[in-house]
Formats: structure tokens, C-alpha cells, sequence
């Protein structure tokens, strides 16, 4: 019987604050038994189990770059499996840095760790048992069963100027299964390393920003807010992350079969108004076009 490789969306939600309905990022790729996990933001381990999939049942987790958003549920893995007893691996792979956060969160596990459930003689496992960190590069490459995941550097954190040079690093992740391929931007601008990164794959999952009414959200609701943070904001969400049009044009020019665009910033937008932004998408690409809901699986 032949495996199929499938990708739920677990938390489709862009940025830090929380939203009503959607949850931070988290992703993750099943084929037969194995479950790779892809960013692990907050819920990620109740999406997990929301998807029909028991959270010890990841063994491996990818981090494609370390803004809160996509880590904030690490703790909460490590500190589940620790209470049920957890002897199995878990590896983490993410950019340089992966090994400090990880490092600090076994400190933090100390003290839940010693008290256990108060019943004398009773010992938890600590997570410095079962997790192992690999901290990966742009360029690297690294098989886990029959699926190959590549990695390049994005624009997230810095132009492609600068890329190579001493600083934090931000990833775009494909990964090659027997069946099919599929290539999650992360979070990144326009960037020609992305693009060819997702040549040729079925499904591309990209991140889609709506900076101008995200800045008026902003200045809402921190209305004395100085116009020189406005303008560091500004700056961010237009160069460091995607617009629904320069999703459509990365997906076209790559050649791909179907886009699904996550890490979505604002609840306003729905069932009712996605078509807007799938429209957005289409001006620019050919092919299948969706706008992730949480637990979506494609």
C-alpha cells in the first residue's frame, strides 16, 4: 500500500497577538506514521490533537525561524511529554539560536521536573533525556524516512544583500516525498531564493501579509504610537513579508501547482471575504489558489 505525504495547517494566524480564530503558526506533514511538525506556535499541541493526531507521535520538529509567534507552544512540548513519561526522541531542527532557546526551556523544566506529581519516590523523565537539537543552515539538506527537506535563507530579517553575512537567519523549508513536493515559505518577502527553492512543487504554502490595514490597526489602537515606529512598521511588513500579489507572482514564476496562504493577520477575514484576497492571489498565478482555514489539510 502506497503512503500518501499530506499538510494540515494547524494554526494559520500571522504575528504575535492572539486572534479569536485562528491559531499562531504550526503546520504539520503526516506520511503513514511519521509526523513532522513545522513551526510551534501557541495551541500548537491542542491543534495537534483537534487534527486526530496524538502529540506523542512527533519525533521530529522544524523551525523555520524564531519570532514568538512560531515558538511559543516549544515549552508546552516539552513539558506534556516530560509529565507523560516521554523516552522517545525528539529532535529539533531549526536556524542558529535553536540550541540557546532550546537550552533555556530544559533550564525552565527543572522545577516542574523535581516536583513531579509530589508522591515520594515517584521521578519524571527530563526533557534533556529525549530532545536533541540540530541547528541548521541555509543551503543544508537532511532526509528524515523517505522525505528531503531543503532549506534556503529568506528576506524575513534582512535584503538578499546581506545575506551570508553574521546575523539571525530566517528559513524557507521544501520538502521532497516520493509522491509529491511542498515548499513552506515561513515568514519572508520577495526573494529569488524562495522562488527557486519552490520550483516545480505541487503545493507551495506561503504567508500572506496585509501591511497597509495592519498599520491602520496599529495606529488605531496605539494611537499615540510616534510616527518613526509607524514608519519601522511599515518597513517591516512591506519588505520583510508577502502581499497577496507577490504570493501570486512567487507561485507563478515557480511554476507551482497549488498556493494555500497562512500565517493570515487579521480575523476579519473569513469564509465570506477570502475571496477577495483569492482573487488578489489570481491576478497574478494560473493555478489553484486557497486561503487556509486552521486544520485545513491538503
Amino acid at each position: 500500500m502506497s503512503l500518501s505525504t499530506k499538510f494540515t495547517t494547524l494554526g494559520t494566524a500571522g504575528g504575535p497577538v492572539p486572534k479569536l480564530h485562528r491559531t499562531q503558526p504550526a503546520h504539520v506533514i503526516t506520511r503513514g506514521e511519521r509526523v513532522i511538525l513545522i513551526d510551534c506556535g501557541e495551541g500548537a499541541m491542542q491543534q495537534l490533537m483537534r487534527a486526530g493526531i496524538d502529540f506523542r507521535r512527533v519525533h521530529k520538529i522544524i523551525l523555520s525561524h524564531h519570532h514568538f509567534d512560531h515558538i511559543g507552544s516549544l515549552f508546552t512540548c516539552l513539558g506534556i511529554n516530560m509529565m507523560l513519561q516521554r523516552r522517545q526522541p525528539i529532535t529539533v531542527y531549526g536556524p542558529v539560536g535553536t540550541h540557546q532557546i532550546i537550552e533555556g526551556l530544559l533550564s525552565a523544566c527543572d522545577v516542574p521536573s523535581a516536583i513531579g506529581f509530589g508522591v515520594l519516590g515517584q521521578t519524571l523523565p527530563h526533557p534533556r533525556e529525549f530532545v536533541q537539537v540540530e541547528e541548521i543552515k541555509a543551503g543544508d539538506s537532511f532526509e528524515i524516512d523517505d522525505i528531503r527537506i531543503s532549506c534556503c535563507e529568506n528576506t524575513h530579517y534582512r535584503s538578499e544583500e546581506d545575506f551570508g553575512t553574521e546575523g539571525p537567519v530566517s528559513l524557507s523549508l521544501r520538502f521532497d516525498a516520493p509522491d509529491r513536493s511542498i515548499v513552506y515559505t515561513g515568514d519572508t518577502g520577495p526573494c529569488s531564493l524562495v522562488e527557486e527553492l519552490a520550483k516545480g512543487a505541487q503545493l507551495l504554502v506561503g504567508e500572506m501579509m496585509l501591511a497597509e490595514q495592519i498599520i491602520a490597526q496599529l495606529q488605531e489602537k496605539n494611537p499615540h504610537m510616534t510616527e518613526q515606529r509607524i514608519a519601522m512598521m511599515g518597513q517591516h511588513l512591506h519588505a520583510h513579508h508577502l502581499s497577496p500579489e507577490q504570493l501570486g507572482e512567487l507561485a507563478q514564476r515557480a511554476g507551482v501547482a497549488h498556493v494555500v496562504a497562512v500565517h493570515i493577520p487579521l480575523d476579519s477575514i473569513s469564509s465570506e471575504t477570502a475571496p477577495d484576497y483569492t482573487a488578489r492571489i489570481s491576478r497574478r498565478f494560473s493555478g489553484k489558489v486557497t486561503i487556509a482555514n486552521d486544520l485545513d489539510q491538503f
